[in-house]
């Protein structure tokens, strides 16, 4: 049954522009698009949102039945995904970087901005955790928000990096780790929850 009330709209919201973190590929795109005029990075923000957008929305429809055929059940989901957030966390906090091709021409945007700096492991394993909690209606609409704000903001990249800089965008950075990882937090708590009822070691 789809679930249109606003709370769990907003916690996926919110979860889910916390693990794509547009904020943090800022540099990642200005510096794999330097060579390219105004024109050609719109087209590359349009391309890179276009194939985050799309890679998210099949791996929440697909995720549950690729769950059900290898046996996983969602609190192991929950669990699992928790602690792969939780490392992206503090990877991103602690500053470590994976190193990416620049000698790329505008499908660099595709392969590395949209996939898999804005739609990695993390945002796939956050869809399909929040489709199970809330409903596929709640995160189709909610990925669709930030999509178009992480477009929005791809498109005024340079300014937005001119205006806050690199140590605001390195700040930024931090906040947005601190609370993946309580996002992170909740998942694990939530999905121990669901197994230590299932086992009737506690009461929910």
């Amino acid at each position: 049954m789809f679930d249109f009330s606003l709370d769990p709209l907003i916690k996926c919201l919110v979860a889910l522009f916390v693990i794509m973190d547009p904020l943090a590929s800022l540099p990642a795109f200005l510096m794999l698009t330097r060579r390219q005029n105004a024109r050609q990075r719109h087209e590359s923000a349009l391309i890179a949102t276009g194939v985050a957008g799309a890679v998210l929305v099949l791996f929440t429809l697909i995720g549950p039945s690729l769950m059900s055929a290898l046996s996983v059940s969602m609190p192991a989901f929950q669990i699992a995904g928790g602690l792969l957030i939780l490392v992206m966390a503090v990877q991103s906090f602690l500053g470590l970087e994976f190193e990416n091709p620049a000698d790329k021409e505008l499908n660099v945007a595709a392969v590395v901005v949209g996939v898999p700096l804005l739609t990695g492991p993390g945002a796939m394993t956050t869809a399909v955790i929040l489709a199970g909690q809330y409903g596929i209606a709640a995160v189709f609409i909610a990925a669709t928000f930030v999509v178009l704000l992480t477009l929005g903001i791809l498109m005024l990249a340079e300014p937005i990096h001119r205006f806050i800089g690199r140590m605001g965008l390195a700040v930024l950075s931090k906040v947005m780790a601190i609370l993946l990882a309580a996002v992170a937090i909740e998942f694990i708590k939530l999905g121990t929850q669901k197994i230590l009822g299932e086992w009737a070691i506690i009461h929910l």
